[in-house]
């Protein structure tokens, strides 16, 4: 006799979204370096919920089909992203705020979970090259728990620094302030000073 019960259907892989790609950028790209940073959190929470989808449904094939780009985003554009916080936002908003602004215990969370993304990152790589490689995964579970790890804690840092640090950042800057972290941004994608 048959087994009444349909095969189970492997769903099709999620289509990674175009986010994924790096933007393309000129020195004009810069000259508002709060909006930059803020388009690079929405790139960024596009790119998170698209991986938290693949971690809870395991696909592998959607991982694999977009190795080459996570691998670009997790070892280029995360670091650097983080160095324009890190190295120029957070200096500058620690300079400009009082302590009445209460953003110093944010700012010491913020910087201790880019560490805490920065070892994670070290896994995902590590596992997304193999998948370059058309390898298997060693641990497949770790992977994918630690992929949605990354993703949800990512969203809640960059609802953060939208919610309170760019704000913050828009209203305490100075103009020359914007301009050095403006040249900084741009130099760190190697645009120079003068265009």
């Amino acid at each position: 006799m048959a087994d009444p019960t349909p095969p189970a259907l492997t769903p099709p892989a999620l289509t990674p979204p175009a986010a994924l790609e790096p933007p393309v950028l000129d020195k004009e790209s810069f000259d508002q370096p709060i909006d930059f940073i803020r388009g690079d959190h929405e790139r960024q929470s596009v790119i998170c919920s698209w991986l938290e989808g693949c971690a809870d449904r395991e696909d592998r094939a959607a991982i694999a089909n977009a190795a080459q780009p996570l691998l670009t985003f997790f070892t280029q554009d995360l670091p650097r992203h983080a160095m324009d916080e890190e190295e120029d936002l957070f200096p500058l908003l620690r300079r400009r705020c009082s302590p009445d602004d209460g953003i110093e215990r944010i700012l010491d969370q913020l910087s201790r979970e880019h560490l805490l993304d920065r070892d994670l990152v070290e896994f995902l790589v590590e596992d997304l090259e193999a998948l370059a490689a058309h390898l298997q995964l060693p641990h497949a579970i770790r992977f994918f728990n630690n992929l949605k790890a990354f993703a949800m804690t990512q969203v809640r840092h960059l609802a953060w620094e939208n919610a309170t640090v760019l704000p913050l950042a828009e209203r305490r800057l100075s103009s020359d302030d914007l301009a050095a972290m403006r040249q900084s941004l741009a130099a760190r994608r190697g645009f120079s000073a003068g265009g």
